[in-house]
């Protein structure tokens, strides 16, 4: 799991968590029609952080991706990821079914990466 960060309107940042898969230089999930997409209409431009904490903060690690979004509601490229995330997220088709038309998907082109606390 990550956590996506987009922005509103007035720049005021909104980060939710999502369960994303790699597809080349994309990062694709699942999502309802909800604020990040709406904000995502307003300014393609977003970030993903990937993170583990434990108490010994020397072994903490992070991932930052930084990039432009797209969002599908259908077609190929919808059903491309569609068949990405059902292989990866096997909860998706007895829980939440993704369906073209009403599950939309994000589709992150991947910009920039930085991390820290992974050896060199």
């Amino acid at each position: 799991m990550g956590r996506f960060a987009s922005v509103d309107a007035d720049g005021a940042p909104h980060v939710v968590p999502i369960c994303p898969v790699l597809d080349g230089d994309k990062l694709v999930f699942a999502s309802d029609p909800t604020a990040k997409v709406r904000f995502l209409r307003e300014n393609p431009r977003c970030a993903v952080v990937f993170d583990s904490y434990v108490e010994e903060w020397n072994m903490n690690h992070q991932v930052q991706i930084r990039g432009t979004a797209q969002i599908f509601a259908e077609g190929p490229d919808w059903e491309r990821a569609q068949a990405l995330l059902d292989e990866k997220f096997r909860q998706y088709e007895p829980m939440f079914p993704l369906t073209p038309g009403e599950t939309l998907i994000v589709e992150v082109t991947i910009e920039r990466v930085t991390s820290e606390g992974f050896p060199a």
